[in-house]
């Protein structure tokens, strides 16, 4: 996680962003110090989702089209809560639900 905290330091310093950081989350440097922050501010999010988002075909955004189909890859298709792009209001396994009987007839279809 140090390794993490450092590369999204250096990714937030290049020059694209100034102007849009105003302020770093903290100061640590050392190990020591990054240990701590990341005790004192790390939790968990328990339901992740949207690591392969779904957007409209076409779109140049996204990981997956409306037929959960991996855009630019054939014969691949994403199934579970990561296709949502957003956490929904309910439990994440209700959306998965839906998109998995969706997608067990896209597939039907296909073959």
């Amino acid at each position: 996680m140090r390794e993490a905290i450092r590369a999204a330091r250096r990714f937030a310093a290049a020059p694209v962003w100034a102007g849009y950081i105003v302020a770093s989350t903290n100061n640590a440097t050392t190990d020591a110090e990054l240990d701590q922050f990341i005790r004192e501010n790390a939790s968990s999010f328990f339901h992740p989702v949207g690591t392969c988002g779904m957007s409209p075909r076409g779109a140049g955004y996204g990981v997956v089209d409306p037929d959960l189909r991996v855009k630019g890859v054939r014969g691949v298709r994403v199934v579970d809560a990561s296709v949502l792009p957003i956490v929904p209001a309910a439990h994440t396994q209700a959306a998965t639900y839906v998109f998995a009987e969706r997608a067990s007839g896209l597939i039907k279809e296909s073959w």
